[in-house]
């Protein structure tokens, strides 16, 4: 899946992102532009945001938006998780995917990525690495408080004196969960069905996924 590099105005971070440096969260979840760089995203992929901060040619990784939808307006994913971090040292390092690397002059940075461009696989996966060195926020647990059901409630706040296993009905089941777009669900699967967990779970993720981008 593509891997798509695009800058954020000083303008725009400045008033959008309150005063945030590194080490903080921005929690961001749309990249407002429709450029034609862009569309490889519609097969899926990571959009790395960033921004050149005054007075020199200093880059910021300030977000990473994962499997981001085309809402018409932009493209939204679950909120950024990821810690503003300086990246400034890799920009020698970075290729795009027709190969090319980031020559901007002195002080001509923010003019050189003002296209969003495909990364290639080393340099998506330099930047990947630097985003979770800095520190990435933990999902949140979307599950609904449940006190109906004959299972344990798997929500945030019941979680945490939940067992891994449970019975009802002569059945044993197991907990899981899945994550997409920075949100995760916690779930019960009959224990007979253990053996096809990577399916279940990347059948609900599915399910997940397309109802917060729906959102």
């Amino acid at each position: 899946m593509p891997d798509v590099l695009a800058i954020v105005s000083k303008a725009v971070f400045e008033k959008e992102a309150g005063g945030r440096k590194p080490g903080k969260v921005w929690p961001i979840d749309t990249y407002h532009s429709q450029s034609k760089g862009l569309a490889p995203l519609a097969a899926g992929g990571r959009i790395f945001m960033v921004t050149v901060r005054p007075p020199s040619d200093t880059l910021w990784l300030v977000a990473v938006l994962e499997n981001p939808q085309n809402t018409g307006k932009g493209w939204r994913s679950g909120r950024n998780r990821v810690a503003i971090s300086d990246i400034t040292s890799l920009v020698p390092r970075l290729r795009f995917a027709n190969g090319k690397g980031i020559n901007a002059a002195p002080g001509t940075l923010g003019m050189s990525l003002q296209t969003p461009r495909v990364l290639d696989a080393p340099s998506a996966a330099l930047l990947l690495g630097q985003a979770f060195c800095s520190g990435v926020a933990p999902a949140v647990n979307v599950t609904k408080h449940d006190t109906i059901g004959p299972l344990p409630c798997l929500c945030k706040l019941c979680l945490p004196q939940s067992a891994e296993r449970a019975e009802t009905g002569g059945m044993a089941f197991v907990r899981s969960s899945t994550e997409a777009l920075g949100r995760v669900l916690h779930y019960w699967i009959p224990e007979e069905l253990q053996k096809n967990a990577n399916a279940v779970g990347r059948s609900v993720r599915s399910a997940l996924a397309s109802r917060l981008a729906a959102r």
